[in-house]
């Protein structure tokens, strides 16, 4: 989400037609209609969602203002490479067809790339405000969709909104907070942060996102200053838009990786698992590690379950080891040595957020490890 102010770079000219809220108003009494009970099951109560709703931030900005990327076009790393900055911001999916990497510098103008892709439809969703991270499946109840920029912010957090019905989705929250889909939950999958250098390293093969857009923006500049600018609005601790909670616990824009799972709701501060290196615990039943990449300098989180079995994870001479067998594992989950030879961790779908965004939306937030 971007500033308002008179002819920026992330918006363009444009708004809803009247025709086009009719269409979505019909979409939207229709899909009322018939929409399965178990699509509210786990969601938060209705007056929940009615307050976040009372809430949004109108920015004057309309919906497609900041315009969504859908079937973009991608480079090998070798040629994107001409571009690129080695400490330049990026974000990786890792899909069954190989890797793609979204450069910061582009995802700041878009926010969403909606993608088709191996079978299945993702969006990778950004938002610049909180720092936020989250690769979405497309599907939104009943309905394969794409997603695009609202206009509206919650939290600060970038709101988006699906094309099938209209409904309004915090990007972070992953939960409709209005329309006919109200209560409904998008699953997600894990995305890595990182810097070029490093992703272009580990992933010579990736596939990465290309400027030729059909937009014309300044790729190469992010409007809010960018991460390597100490004085820019990353760095600060200000926060622009207004919050429901605030929590000082950390500091508001400390990075973490943010957890969700049956009610319960993680915080893990960058600096502590760096600090630590490794780190086991548990979300209700289900145990975790969190581990430091040190090849791409970011946070990875996994189910701790091998052969139906919990393992405790240790961090020995720069090798990541389960402390049963002592096979050696790589930080993509993956057992390359010893007995557990050929095993592979389930990756946790976590969440890049600033810390006052998630804590916005999740007062009962806990942190791990403990600071």
């Amino acid at each position: 989400m971007h500033f308002v102010s008179p002819g920026h770079p992330g918006t363009a000219p444009g708004h809803c037609t009247v025709s086009h809220a009719l269409t979505i108003l019909l979409l939207a009494v229709l899909l009322h209609l018939c929409l399965p009970p178990q699509t509210m099951a786990e969601a938060p109560s209705t007056a929940a969602l009615q307050r976040m709703a009372d809430h949004l931030t109108d920015t004057g900005i309309k919906f497609d203002q900041i315009p969504s990327l859908t079937k973009p076009h991608y480079l090998p790393v070798a040629d994107a490479a001409l571009s690129m900055d080695g400490d330049e911001q990026v974000f990786v999916a890792r899909f069954p067809s190989g890797v793609r990497i979204y450069p910061q510098r582009i995802m700041v103008y878009h926010e969403i790339v909606n993608e088709d892709l191996d079978g299945m439809r993702v969006s990778i969703t950004y938002s610049p405000l909180t720092g936020a991270l989250v690769g979405y499946r497309g599907r939104a109840g009943r309905f394969d969709t794409s997603f695009g920029v609202s206009g509206n912010l919650l939290n600060a957090n970038t709101v988006l909104f699906d094309r099938a019905t209209g409904s309004l989705w915090p990007q972070l929250f992953g939960i409709a907070i209005s329309g006919p889909l109200r209560g409904a939950q998008l699953d997600r999958f894990p995305l890595i942060w990182t810097t070029w250098e490093r992703a272009a390293r580990t992933y010579p093969k990736g596939m990465v996102l290309s400027r030729s857009t059909g937009f014309k923006r300044r790729y190469g500049t992010d409007p809010y200053g960018g991460y390597s600018n100490r004085n820019s609005y990353y760095n600060t601790q200000q926060i622009t838009y207004p919050v429901q909670n605030r929590d000082d616990r950390l500091p508001p824009k400390e990075r973490i990786m943010a957890l969700e799972l049956e009610g319960l709701h993680y915080a893990l501060p960058y600096a502590l698992v760096k600090r630590d290196d490794v780190v086991n615990f548990s979300m209700g039943i289900t145990p975790m590690v969190a581990v430091w990449d040190r090849r791409l300098q970011t946070v990875r989180v996994y189910e701790r379950i091998v052969a139906g079995k919990t393992v405790n994870f240790l961090s020995q001479d720069g090798k990541l080891l389960d402390g049963a067998t002592r096979s050696e594992w790589s930080y993509d989950g993956e057992a390359l040595f010893g007995i557990l030879r050929g095993s592979a961790l389930t990756p946790v779908a976590a969440m890049d957020s600033m810390w006052f965004a998630w804590v916005a939306f999740y007062p009962d937030t806990e942190i791990i490890p403990r600071p």
